[in-house]
């Protein structure tokens, strides 16, 4: 018997001393005392258990294959997105070696970190990318690829947030009179839906007419046009309605609201208008301050901003400071632009 075992051996290829060894090694990762199982049986499972994880680690793929088969599984998103995500997954590529040919089960959150520190310096690069390397290892998890997804233990960079100020209404008075001359008029109606509706810029170019729904008194933004992928319903403000049917009064109220070569007319735009500092997104900001100083119902801005909790109008959008009760109902008044 003990001579086909030892034939049996050194068919495997390992010798007698080898697998004297291998039991050594074994029994001494044993507990002295195991309640409730033999010490064979313990032995067993081990030897089973890490049979598994061996098997499990050869159903993996490097990092490197896990961005590629990530990013042609979002083929469909916007090339805006698209590009994005391109640009981060470049820098992994390009720059961090070390990681992205590691399988993905052997990747633990401290590799990441290390990578994400390296290469995205600012907060917000950080916290972005961090996103985007969550999204891959949930890829990863989807395909068996690896258990868990180790960028959870990364913490988000605590992201300090400069003040934005409201636009102040002589501005505005002054931006809406520019965008009502002839060489401009095409960009009215933009102008007016960012600033009484809270439109995002990218979100303005891609807005058609027929998502404006004049009985209904709404603005339908599609899921395929919001920045989130959320679709959701904007009030067609009186004061919004009036600008919109004065300044496009005459023109063609089909396909897109934006007309072409928008950022150079919107620069254009307002280098006439004199706003020289001109922080992004202001109108957005803007509109938000205003809605709530004036309707005071911070749920139903919520809804009109898109954003999934109040947290980011409360710290970042509103700033309330220097607008008075007066002003904000001169803001919404459809009498004082609407006859300009």
């Amino acid at each position: 018997m003990q001579e086909c075992d030892n034939q049996w051996l050194l068919k495997m290829g390992i010798t007698e001393n080898d697998a004297m060894r291998l039991s050594r090694e074994l029994l001494e990762r044993c507990p002295l005392n195991i309640k409730g199982v033999s010490r064979l049986n313990y032995c067993r499972d081990i030897i089973a258990e890490g049979s598994r994880e061996v098997k499990e680690a050869s159903h993996s793929v490097s990092l490197r294959k896990a961005i590629k088969v990530s990013l042609r599984e979002r083929e469909g998103r916007r090339p805006s997105t698209l590009n994005e995500l391109r640009y981060i997954f470049n820098r992994f590529l390009k720059t961090h070696s070390r990681i992205v040919d590691m399988q993905l089960r052997n990747i633990r959150p401290n590799h990441c970190y290390e990578a994400l520190e390296a290469l995205f310096k600012t907060a917000r690069q950080f916290n972005k990318a961090r996103i985007i390397l969550h999204s891959i290892f949930a890829c990863g998890v989807r395909h068996g690829w690896c258990n868990s997804n180790p960028v959870d233990g990364v913490l988000k960079v605590c992201l300090k947030e400069a003040e934005i100020s409201t636009l102040p209404l002589n501005q505005i008075e002054r931006l809406l009179r520019i965008a009502q001359r002839p060489s401009h008029r095409r960009c009215a109606a933009v102008v007016g839906l960012m600033l009484w509706a809270g439109v995002r810029p990218a979100e303005a170019q891609r807005l058609q007419w027929e998502d404006i729904n004049w009985d209904e008194g709404v603005i339908v933004m599609p899921a395929r046009h919001s920045k989130t992928g959320g679709a959701r319903c904007l009030t067609l403000q009186p004061v919004l309605r009036r600008w919109l049917l004065r300044v496009c009064h005459g023109l063609k109220r089909t396909g897109s609201i934006c007309p072409k070569n928008w950022n150079c007319r919107w620069r254009w735009l307002r280098r006439e208008a004199e706003i020289r500092i001109w922080q992004q997104d202001v109108l957005r900001h803007t509109f938000a301050s205003y809605h709530l100083k004036y309707f005071r119902d911070l749920p139903q801005l919520q809804l009109e901003m898109g954003h999934s909790t109040p947290a980011l109008l409360r710290t970042r959008y509103l700033n309330m400071r220097d607008i008075t009760k007066q002003q904000a109902q001169l803001f919404w008044s459809p009498e004082l632009w609407g006859a300009r």
